[in-house]
């Protein structure tokens, strides 16, 4: 049986480290080495991009 991963980039901006830990998610590194945010669900992974995407529009105004 294939695990699914849900990740995105790594970031060294601390609000998305904060949006991170805030959905459960953890810095782990993938197959290459490269470290990289993991999600335990598809849910946690969206609401961090909920996240980033809320704050992205506050920085913008």
């Amino acid at each position: 049986m294939n695990e699914v991963f849900y990740t995105e980039p790594f970031s060294d901006h601390r609000r998305d480290q904060i949006n991170l830990a805030t959905v459960g998610g953890s810095i782990s590194f993938d197959l290459r080495g490269n470290a990289c945010f993991h999600f335990p669900t598809a849910e946690a992974r969206n609401e961090y991009l909920s996240l980033k995407s809320k704050e992205k529009g506050c920085v913008a105004k």
